[in-house]
């Protein structure tokens, strides 16, 4: 009974120990949370810098604080200053184009654009009043019999309106056969509405009229598509002639609204900014330092309370350290090479905010597949359709087939040298997701992630394959007794 008790008791109490873990785990995460990215970026920085430490360390005879502080001091002036710096640059060009991108610009851009493409709508004036008399016919209702009355002489009106506007249309046959076929067809349609229905209520507003109705907006459709020479022509036709409203909808959605004014708060708020960046840089490089002191024996406490095999957790812990810092390494060196020869293009180029688009570029070359070319080829055809450089269009075009996309197969090649075998599907999903679930640092945590999944795989395989060879001379040793 007594020693049921006693299991009893050293039950409770392994359970209000696991609840009081649970409880004080949950209260540390809200306390660290907003520490959790330059703890994370402190980390990686002290897997990546490893080989640097360890030579500093030998330097300095093995003087574990001023190796350190050494490090760590390089690591601020020779990696983040310049980074800072370009970043900072870029954002301020970032807001100064987001200000910029106002209704006027927008306008005097679209009218370029409709000069140089011939995307002019003919007869605008004309057509914008006959749209609006036709969506006045087509959404107006009527409740009581003397607004009926009253809504149907002003229908009658419309229509009037209508086809004395649509008169007024000097077509060219030769030119728009197809448009001057469904104009005919139009003004039939509004012929017999005029014409052979009586001006009475009941027949006006009834399934006759609304018939008729229907009929003349989808004539007026076709007639404008055939007018600005079918459907693709007439849609981008229609882009690119906006009203004042819709030109207002294009500024507010150039940029995605949150993004928009975040760019135009930190611009405007650089103080606010800078002490912002530089409170979550000195949390991370007084991480890195100690990282870096006790950082081992950080590791080693945490392997103690795994039930993993020592050889095991050694190996898991080497394999890691290994291949994430080949992928970092390989993966950050090649996007700024990337964003480097995309900004001297782009310098060459004459394109205007350079440092903008070459953090862009840097940052976009981070992601598999897509890369430094979402920026380089827009800004290429930009030149070549709308700022009348051609040539200079053709040259980043070859810039950035030739140098910029060459330098991913060198350097990653280069630097990892088979020590990651991640398939580019799955590299490119890693990136992706990482992005998704873990805003812009998932970018390196994503591939991270998967490597350690694959590390731990490897390690899986080795153990069965172990268990395999076990159990194989097991077996022989059996059947030599047997015999």
């Amino acid at each position: 009974m007594a020693e049921t008790n006693n299991k009893y008791r050293r039950l409770v109490s392994f359970l209000v120990l696991i609840a009081i873990i649970v409880l004080s785990g949950a209260m540390f995460y809200q306390v660290m949370a907003s520490f959790v990215l330059p703890l994370f970026l402190a980390a990686v920085l002290c897997v990546v810098f490893a080989p640097l430490h360890r030579l500093i360390l030998r330097k300095l005879k093995n003087r574990v604080r001023w190796a350190a502080l050494a490090t760590t001091t390089v690591i601020a002036l020779v990696v983040l200053l310049p980074l800072i710096t370009t970043v900072s640059i870029a954002v301020v060009e970032g807001s100064r184009l987001a200000s910029t991108i106002t209704p006027a610009v927008i306008a005097d851009n679209l009218g370029n654009i409709r000069q140089k493409f011939n995307l002019n709508i003919p007869h605008k004036a004309t057509l914008l009043k006959i749209e609006r008399e036709i969506e006045t016919l087509t959404t107006s209702d009527s409740m009581s019999q003397i607004d009926q009355v009253a809504q149907l002489h002003a229908d009658h009106e419309s229509l009037k309106q209508i086809r004395s506007q649509l008169n007024t249309l000097d077509l060219n046959v030769e030119q728009h056969p197809s448009a001057a076929v469904h104009l005919g067809q139009l003004n039939k349609s509004i012929d017999f509405i005029l014409e052979h229905l009586d001006d009475t209520v009941s027949q006006n507003h009834g399934p006759e009229y609304l018939t008729g109705l229907v009929a003349v907006s989808t004539r007026y459709n076709k007639f404008k598509t055939a007018l600005l020479g079918g459907t693709v022509h007439a849609s981008i036709a229609e882009i690119v002639n906006p009203s004042p409203s819709q030109l207002q909808e294009y500024s507010a959605n150039f940029f995605d609204n949150s993004l928009r004014k975040q760019i135009l708060s930190v611009g405007a708020n650089t103080l606010g900014f800078a002490l912002q960046l530089l409170a979550g840089i000195v949390i991370m490089l007084v991480a890195t330092y100690f990282f870096l002191i006790d950082g081992a024996r950080m590791v080693q406490s945490i392997t103690k309370l795994s039930p993993l095999k020592q050889d095991y957790e050694d190996a898991l812990i080497q394999e890691f350290v290994t291949i994430s810092r080949a992928v970092v390494v390989a993966t950050l060196l090649s996007a700024l090479a990337q964003g480097l020869l995309a900004g001297i293009g782009f310098w060459i180029a004459g394109m205007n905010y350079v440092w903008m688009l070459t953090v862009a570029a840097t940052l976009l070359a981070l992601v598999p597949f897509i890369g430094a070319a979402s920026v380089w080829l827009p800004c290429a055809v930009y030149l070549i359709v709308f700022a009348d450089s051609p040539s200079w269009g053709v040259f980043l075009l070859i810039w950035g087939v030739g140098p910029v996309s060459l330098a991913d197969n060198i350097v990653k090649p280069y630097i990892l040298q088979n020590k990651s075998n991640l398939h580019p599907m799955l590299a490119l999903l890693s990136v992706v997701g990482g992005v998704q679930a873990l805003g812009p640092i998932g970018i390196l945590t994503g591939p991270m992630v998967v490597v350690f999944l694959q590390t731990l795989l490897n390690l899986l395989h080795r153990e069965i394959s172990s268990m395999d060879g076990h159990d194989g001379n097991a077996n022989g040793l059996l059947n030599e007794a047997a015999d």
